[in-house]
């Protein structure tokens, strides 16, 4: 039954449908619901950051210098990629950021701090021949 209500339904009734019903599961079970939530997110957005889950990763980092959040900005990081030849084919600028400021975070204090390192770091972390598109969603999502 529930597949014919769906085929009938608009857009605007499925949004409804959709948001009473994550509701409902979130009241629930809430780990049933931060997994569909990751789910339907990777279903419209790829496995990869938005600026939406950027700026929430970048709000829970409790970084090795003391500091919590990202250390530059999405501005910042764009501009050190394209100054640096890096190209967004299989990551994207919000990925790239996440990846530079994960470096910062966790190498801070093992690796000379400069932006070149964090930079070679990142680069290395996103280009990794063993990997496929999307690494930095997945370990962030692994980390969680």
């Amino acid at each position: 039954m529930h597949t014919r209500i769906i085929e009938d339904a608009n857009l605007e009734q499925l949004k409804d449908f959709a948001h009473y019903s994550l509701g409902m599961v979130k009241r629930i079970d809430e780990d049933v619901y931060k997994d569909i939530e990751m789910y339907l997110y990777k279903e419209v957005y790829g496995c990869h950051f938005t600026k939406w889950l950027l700026d929430k990763a970048l709000s829970e980092m409790m970084n090795e210098d003391g500091s919590i959040g990202g250390h530059w900005t999405i501005e910042q990081t764009t501009s050190v990629a394209k100054n640096n030849n890096i190209e967004f084919n299989h990551f994207n600028e919000y990925d790239f950021n996440y990846t530079m400021n994960l470096m910062y975070s966790d190498y801070y204090g093992a690796v000379s701090n400069d932006v070149s390192s964090y930079l070679k770091l990142a680069r290395k972390f996103l280009e990794d021949k063993d990997s496929n598109s999307g690494k930095a969603l997945k370990y962030y999502l692994a980390m969680k």
